[in-house]
């Protein structure tokens, strides 16, 4: 969801630049300059951040419209990172897939610094996967 937040953001300062160089008659390089830095956060945020999905046999990473299975017995590791306005879950895999070595997601919102509870289900998961194969 804040992936979303994020590109609209980004999409809103863009048509405010446009419309603020028409009316200024020039290009405003004071506002690309100010705050260009952070609307490049913001889109790179939208875009290196996937959207995971999981059933009993795969995980489904998708980055707006592609959608890549990829194998629960793929996982190698997860880990968790908490940071102060943000939390992040990067799945490592063992050998290399279409998205690479490793992808990284934000879960669902959680209010504690708690492991977030998704770590567990994918290692679960995983280790399930490995042993039915």
């Amino acid at each position: 969801m804040f992936k979303l937040f994020a590109f609209f953001f980004a999409l809103m300062f863009g048509l405010m630049l446009v419309g603020s160089s028409f009316d200024a008659g020039h290009i405003r390089w004071d506002m690309v300059l100010s705050a260009g830095p952070i609307l490049g956060f913001f889109l790179w945020f939208a875009f290196s951040r996937k959207t995971v999905q999981m059933d009993d046999r795969a995980l489904y990473v998708s980055i707006f419209r592609r959608v890549t299975e990829i194998p629960l017995s793929q996982i190698s590791n997860v880990t968790e990172l908490i940071g102060a306005k943000d939390r992040s879950v990067t799945i490592h895999f063992c050998d290399e897939t279409p998205l690479g070595r490793s992808i990284t997601f934000t879960p669902s919102l959680m209010l504690t610094c708690d492991p977030h509870p998704i770590v567990a289900e994918l290692l679960s998961r995983a280790a399930i996967s490995v042993h039915n194969t």
